[in-house]
């Protein structure tokens, strides 16, 4: 399977056949491997995936996580065409400070030169309320 080591197959399934469990296991990688390449950076490692729920998961958090960037791409002005890793660099890895307040959740962003965009964007105008921090709504604040 690429690696230097063997690969140690655990099955408690005793009527189908070793082949038939690897064959199976492999078109499993394989489906998790064309997402991985179609959503490119944010891949999940279906490899560590040994059980049927963990790639059916790690599937389906791929294929949501491509959908987000999206939406976000989408709604930047200019980056529709972006690829997740760019939007990624340029407005997800931004550092700041989250500070829950009595009324709002408020997100200070640090300087940075995309912050007009994400400003112009407004995403925390469609936000709905937290519910698991008793309904408090969120509010983005720029240097």
């Amino acid at each position: 399977m690429g690696r230097e080591e063997p690969t140690l197959c655990l099955s408690n399934n005793t009527v189908v056949p070793a082949r038939e469990l690897i064959t199976r296991y492999t078109g499993r990688n394989g489906v998790a491997d064309s997402l991985g390449i179609s959503v490119n950076f944010f891949h999940l490692d279906c490899l560590a995936s040994e059980v049927r729920l963990n790639v059916d998961l790690d599937v389906a958090l791929t294929v949501i996580a491509h959908g987000c960037y999206r939406w976000l791409a989408n709604r930047l002005r200019g980056f529709d065409k972006a690829k997740p890793k760019q939007l990624y660099r340029r407005f997800v890895e931004t550092g700041g400070v989250v500070e829950v307040r009595e009324g709002s959740v408020v997100v200070h962003f640090d300087k940075r030169s995309h912050n007009p965009i994400l400003r112009e964007a407004a995403l925390d105008q469609d936000c709905p309320p937290i519910r698991w921090l008793g309904g408090l709504p969120l509010v983005f604040q720029y240097p």
